[in-house]
């Protein structure tokens, strides 16, 4: 019974990470500073506001890096998903492979949202 009580800390850890995670990637997704100081011309949707920011370099530039980051992150997700890597971490980690793929993804996620949070 001691062992197992063990093992809840370190799964209570990674679901606090990856919820935590989750609330800042909600927040963090907003499209408000994208287009926050662009000017509504193009009616109550904005299209011309989405054609504005596509043409413009400054966009385009960070928004490929974004793309790249979100590959780097889902490459990592369903890496972690496989079968192999799942009996392999269930071989050494026991009960808390879960947990592990959970905390390893909130991770990626984070390492992907620095550069976000760090450009202009």
């Amino acid at each position: 019974m001691a062992p197992a009580l063990l093992l809840v800390p370190a799964a209570l850890s990674s679901f606090i990470l990856a919820f935590g995670t989750g609330v800042e990637f909600v927040r963090f997704t907003s499209l408000r500073p994208l287009l926050g100081g662009m000017p509504e011309s193009g009616g109550p949707d904005g299209h011309q506001g989405w054609l504005a920011a596509f043409q413009d370099r400054s966009i385009l530039i960070p928004l490929a890096w974004d793309l790249a980051l979100l590959l780097l992150f889902v490459g990592q997700h369903s890496l972690m998903a496989t079968e192999t890597v799942k009996v392999w971490m269930s071989q050494y980690f026991g009960v808390l492979q879960r947990s592990l793929y959970v905390a390893c993804t909130a991770l990626a996620l984070q390492v992907g949202m620095r550069p976000w949070k760090l450009s202009p």
